[in-house]
């Protein structure tokens, strides 16, 4: 198709002035491939949130149309969209004004949506729903969305079955967290059989992109003592994929085996840069298909172009795949690892050393470099409290930033594993308790992960001066690693 109609083609769809000035600047895409699953029980959908939109003629709407324009130019379209919440400024106390901005979105910049007739699924959140009138004033703008709330909730949290996926959306407005638990657990439980499980709501669970260090609820995630309660419900019935927005970045973490996918890149931001950390982060829209292998994902800035993908789970190594590491062995073994494009995991056999204040650090692995002012990649305990650290330089020359595990209690033998998925951002520095156990994200405040890394030479059981430097406390039994290029993973067959 002529660019030119291309674009004549989705405007005409579109109805929105700000949609066609986006669409006529001059992008690299003409039309996205949709993100098609691998087998034919699979489902295609796409996520994203937080523009803040619904007033004609301003910055965010052209942001919106931005990102609008991408996600109308995936083809075949997606079965549905998934908007996470902050779809409008809101925020006001004359709720005809906010009723209005309503309208605008709905009717105007996201009329595409239903002339294509795509559903649209919106997630109620702090900008939106954030007294008992604009709850109203939600409810009403949006009577599509199903009825089948727990008491006091309905047609602000909501849950439907598709065939095989199941999509619940908890209710999740300005400054508290009155999520239904029983309603989650009970919806969740009646759908067993579901075979892609997708929980959404406004604010991610865990931090992220190094937003940790500000604490205060209902800032950037959910209260610390909010968390577990609300994520067990999650692992326990094998949730795909929880799907936030809120925090103005993309970011992907994954904990007890279930993947938290953070999308607020559809607009949202004031001024250069804005909310935005223009260094790691942009505007985006998120791509998902789910089958019988797992989920896979595209994230596509406002030119079209894939800046980040993951296939998830990655595969388990098998015994015979596994290389043993020491010290005579590791610079040669393992200096061909492309720590960008590689899945690699270390497995790690012992007994735990002593630890007390003031102790050294105690190393497992590290990967040095004499050009780099510290180690780029260390592995280890922390030498005040037994606590598994992992140390990365993102970024070379900026230092180190820190990823923090579980405790391991002197002379407690472990088997664990951690891994490097580059793929993942922060979210991707790994653990596992052993081999047949779920894979979780270390806590980090870091926005950036391993994909920077650059090659390294290996050490065990000590640092890069000898056995003096770090040495490790207690019994090292064995070190053993698995790499896998990403691309392999993407292509496998099953999840073994």
């Amino acid at each position: 198709m002529q660019r030119r109609s291309f674009i004549q083609s989705i405007v005409a769809l579109l109805g929105s002035r700000a949609v066609a000035q986006a669409l006529e600047r001059d992008v690299s895409f003409r039309e996205i491939p949709s993100l098609q699953p691998r087998d034919p029980s699979g489902r295609r959908l796409v996520a994203y949130g937080d523009c803040c939109s619904g007033i004609p003629g301003g910055g965010l709407e052209r942001n919106l149309a931005s990102v609008n324009a991408v996600v109308a130019a995936i083809d075949p379209q997606p079965e549905f969209i998934a908007f996470l919440g902050d779809a409008i400024s809101g925020y006001v106390s004359d709720y005809d004004q906010l009723r209005k901005q309503w309208e605008y979105w709905l009717e105007t910049e996201m009329k595409w949506v239903s002339d294509r007739r795509i559903p649209l699924y919106q997630s109620t959140s702090n900008h939106n729903t954030y007294d008992a009138d604009s709850e109203e004033v939600f409810r009403d703008v949006h009577p599509h969305l199903p009825q089948n709330g727990p008491d006091g909730q309905k047609g602000l949290a909501y849950w439907f079955r598709d065939g095989n996926l199941l999509y619940i959306s908890t209710h999740q407005p300005h400054g508290k967290m009155p999520i239904d638990y029983d309603w989650l657990d009970r919806t969740l439980a009646e759908n067993a059989d579901a075979d892609f499980k997708f929980v959404a709501g406004h604010y991610p669970v865990f931090p992220v992109n190094g937003y940790s260090a500000y604490v205060g609820w209902p800032i950037w995630c959910f209260p610390p003592d909010e968390r577990r309660p609300f994520w067990d419900i999650l692992a326990k019935h094998r949730v795909t994929a929880y799907l936030a927005s809120h925090v103005i970045a993309f970011d992907v973490q994954v904990h007890d085996g279930v993947l938290q996918i953070v999308t607020g890149g559809a607009g949202t931001s004031w001024g250069p840069g804005g909310f935005m950390p223009g260094g790691t982060e942009y505007f985006h829209a998120v791509q998902i298909a789910v089958d019988e292998q797992g989920l896979r994902y595209q994230v596509h800035d406002v030119d079209g172009v894939v800046r980040e993908e993951l296939s998830w789970p990655p595969r388990n190594a098998r015994d015979e795949e596994w290389s043993p590491l020491d010290n005579e062995l590791a610079d040669a073994e393992l200096q061909s690892v492309d720590l960008q494009r590689e899945f690699l995991v270390f497995r790690f056999r012992g007994v735990a050393g002593d630890s007390h204040p003031d102790a050294a650090d105690q190393t497992l692995v590290c990967g040095a470099d004499a050009n780099e002012g510290v180690d780029p990649l260390w592995i280890g305990l922390d030498g005040d409290s037994g606590r598994l650290k992992v140390h990365l330089v993102p970024v070379s020359g900026d230092g180190w930033q820190v990823w923090e595990g579980p405790l391991l209690k002197p002379g407690t033998p472990f088997d664990f594993q951690v891994a490097l998925h580059p793929g993942m951002g922060p979210g991707g520095v790994l653990y596992r308790e052993h081999p047949s156990s779920q894979w979780s994200t270390l806590s980090s405040t870091s926005s950036r992960g391993s994909q920077g890394l650059r090659p390294v030479n290996w050490f065990v059981g000590e640092g890069f001066s000898g056995p003096t430097d770090r040495p490790f406390a207690g019994l090292l039994e064995s070190v053993d690693y698995w790499r896998c290029p990403l691309v392999a993973l993407a292509e496998k067959t099953r999840t073994q």
